[in-house]
């Protein structure tokens, strides 16, 4: 079975060989191919064959230009970013400082920024070259909400103006399936929706702010994955139903303060689960042999070897300074598993 057939069985719930491995592999390609951050988001054909190098090394079963595109979008909006040579970038002017600046965001031209059209055209690049699925990053709709508007002058609207806040969150929802389909005109045939910061919200704006928004996202692709980061069980428990009404919702894909049995047993079989390796202390702290045990541990609470509807992912992005040698353990911890299925 190749990586084709492996991972899009997997998002059907159909039966696979052995786990596909989903690594999140973003800034840690370029740094392995002797780059910087910031050319990641300048230069689309060496941070696509950074992507196609480090595929290619590892072995891993799916490939993407970016899985962090927060800051690119939000700077094609007309937020300030900062790009230095060797940190992550970070928003530097938010777009909407006030209520009354609202208007100003409006889905934009892509191609005409070039931390986006770097994005874009990279996509295109790996859906060219690579063997693998190609997969499209994008920002949650309360996510980018909170990268379009300071944390906490959003936070204050949500209680004293919930109107100006659904607003605020429709329109960055617009703007993040904008994205979507040029990622998706440009060859990228999955959709990965990033909600990383419905963990600092309670249970219940998961629902109101996030899942209600999802279908205008969703309609874009046809295999559809929705990551969240942190402790974000109570959040899965208290909206399981509503998850599960989504259409075409393929998997979840969660970290490790959250018990990948607990969401097979919420979601399957309508919704499967990617997960849920440490990527904070682990992935980049362990060795090789602590990160083989942890995979193989994974694989069996996920079901064993031929699991279906489960992928082998970290709980978020490999961080750029994690050792080769942990994410090569990562990746044939899943291939061994193959051989004693």
């Amino acid at each position: 079975m190749d990586a084709q057939e492996r991972v899009y069985n997997a998002l059907e719930g159909k039966p696979v060989d052995r786990p596909p491995v989903f690594p999140q592999l973003g800034d840690h390609a370029g740094i392995l191919a002797g780059g910087t951050y910031d050319i990641m988001y300048k230069d689309p054909e060496f941070a696509a064959q950074a992507h196609l190098d480090a595929q290619k090394r590892y072995g891993y079963d799916v490939v993407t230009i970016q899985v962090e595109p927060s800051w690119p979008v939000a700077e094609a909006c007309g937020s300030g970013v900062t790009y230095p040579p060797m940190k992550a970038p970070w928003i530097t002017d938010y777009l909407v400082q006030a209520k009354d600046q609202i208007d100003k965001l409006k889905v934009p031209d892509f191609m005409a920024c070039q931390s986006t059209r770097t994005l874009i055209e990279g996509t295109q690049i790996l859906a060219d070259r690579a063997d693998v699925p190609v997969v499209a990053f994008m920002t949650g709709p309360l996510t980018m909400a909170l990268q379009l508007m300071p944390y906490d002058k959003f936070v204050r609207e949500m209680v004293k103006d919930k109107e100006f806040a659904h607003e605020l969150v429709r329109r960055a929802t617009e703007v993040g399936a904008a994205y979507g389909r040029a990622l998706k005109e440009a060859g990228a045939t999955i959709f990965m929706i990033c909600e990383h910061d419905t963990q600092m919200m309670g249970p219940k704006h998961t629902g109101e702010y996030s899942i209600e928004y999802y279908p205008l996202m969703l309609d874009i692709f046809d295999y559809n994955m929705l990551h969240m980061c942190g402790k974000v069980t109570p959040h899965m428990e208290r909206n399981v139903d509503a998850f599960k009404k989504l259409d075409r919702l393929n998997m979840i894909n969660v970290g490790p303060e959250v018990d990948l049995n607990r969401m097979r047993e919420l979601f399957e079989p309508e919704i499967g689960v990617a997960g849920n390796i440490d990527h904070i202390q682990l992935l980049p702290l362990g060795n090789p042999g602590e990160v083989a045990a942890a995979c193989r541990a994974c694989i069996e609470r996920a079901g064993g070897p031929r699991a279906t509807h489960f992928m082998l992912a970290p709980g978020c992005e490999i961080t750029a300074d994690t050792p080769p040698e942990n994410i090569e353990a990562f990746v044939q911890s899943a291939k061994a598993a193959e051989t004693v299925a």
